[in-house]
């Protein structure tokens, strides 16, 4: 009989408690369109653009979400009028229609699951599996933002992958690295775009800017208007790119609805399924704005998605074409375990030790195979189709 002791029965019941309070707070605070809207927000002059607030918690307006500690907090806050106004300044408003335009660019035939390849580390053999993901960030210095590297050889050499690989980047990732890109300037990431152009990058997914559902409006229509200019940078900068239409409201969604319809050299989407949006409570809310989007627009859109395996069959029945961006065959392969299929939907994962490091070569593919089949399997059109309609 296994055994436990009571401090540690009771740091797990605290630790669960713990996490159903936050669970709860978020909920009172997501957007529920069919809510009355905060009395405060209809004297708000970015009521057009933000839709005003409709949650469970009693709001006025998003100033109820300010911290109240202007001198240290680093979000878009009329709490702060000198730096809201440079804030806004730099983005040219929140305003998404003045984004640059951008060339219509051929992207690359994607397949229904891409495993992410964090680095080149542990494994002696090279993996020659058509696409892989590596992120954007990997490929730069941290401290001056320069390419580390000067050759499609060497970074293929870095990362163990076939020099005939196609390489998709993806920009999904924590804050940190998502504001150092954009504290480059303008001038520094043109530059670090031209040289990924020419290392033979094929696409890129576009910086996801966090949007918080626990901070004023502005701050996410500043996430949102940054990763539109960021993907009009990519484009004019000649990489195809797939936008991360990061949204917490109904409103967001519109937005980047109307964004879409106006630019036809946008034909691929990303978004993550691994935070806020990730939550078995929150993910069909997100995956069914996704959907709406898609349908709303006159043309063909492909979405590439991390995490989320649920809602990829509503996804399929809606786009064009789904990828996976799969972060854990190579973290599982790392930490030497195997996936077993769970029936159609998912894997489980049980320890595989392995006596040299050449052995992770065929853990990896066989980790990206099983996951690979799950994908095609929940994106299958037939599949897709039958879930989305309840069926």
């Amino acid at each position: 009989m296994l055994m436990t002791s009571p401090a540690l029965d009771h740091a797990t019941s605290n630790e669960t408690a713990n996490s159903a309070r936050t669970l709860r707070r978020e909920r009172r605070l997501w957007d529920q369109p069919w809510s009355t809207l905060s009395l405060g927000c209809t004297a708000c002059r970015q009521v057009d653009e933000c839709g005003g607030l409709h949650t469970k918690a009693p709001l006025l307006d998003c100033m109820g979400l300010c911290c109240g500690r202007p001198a240290t907090c680093s979000k878009v806050c009329r709490a702060k009028p000198a730096d809201f106004v440079a804030r806004v300044r730099e983005i040219g408003g929140f305003n998404l229609s003045n984004t640059p335009r951008g060339p219509l660019l051929a992207s690359p035939t994607l397949p229904k699951m891409i495993p992410v390849i964090y680095h080149g580390n542990k494994r002696t053999e090279v993996y020659s599996g058509g696409v892989v993901a590596l992120s954007l960030y990997a490929l730069l210095s941290k401290a001056t933002g320069d390419l580390k590297f000067m050759s499609r050889e060497q970074l293929c050499d870095a990362f163990r992958i076939s020099t005939d690989t196609t390489i998709v980047l993806t920009g999904t990732h924590q804050d940190p690295p998502l504001e150092r890109w954009w504290s480059y300037g303008e001038a520094k990431t043109e530059e670090i775009i031209g040289l990924l152009r020419g290392l033979g990058i094929k696409l890129v997914t576009t910086p996801n800017y966090s949007l918080f559902a626990n901070a004023p409006r502005w701050d996410d229509m500043h996430s949102m208007k940054r990763i539109a200019l960021t993907f009009a940078q990519f484009v004019r900068g000649g990489i195809p790119a797939a936008l991360h239409v990061n949204g917490r409201t109904a409103k967001d969604f519109w937005r980047w609805r109307d964004f879409l319809c106006e630019r036809p050299e946008i034909t691929h989407l990303a978004y993550e399924f691994g935070t806020g949006a990730g939550r078995a409570a929150r993910s069909p809310q997100h995956a069914e704005w996704l959907t709406e989007l898609a349908r709303s627009v006159d043309r063909p859109l492909h979405i590439l998605v991390r995490g989320g395996l649920d809602v990829l069959p509503t996804l399929a029945a809606s786009f064009a074409g789904v990828t996976l961006l799969d972060t854990s065959a190579f973290m599982k392969t790392m930490n030497r375990q195997c996936a077993v299929p769970e029936g159609n939907r998912n894997v489980r994962w049980e320890l595989s030790p392995t006596a040299t490091n050449d052995e992770l070569e065929r853990l990896f593919i066989h980790n990206v195979t099983a996951l690979n089949d799950i994908a095609c399997l929940l994106t299958s059109p037939s599949r897709g189709e039958l879930i989305a309609s309840g069926s």
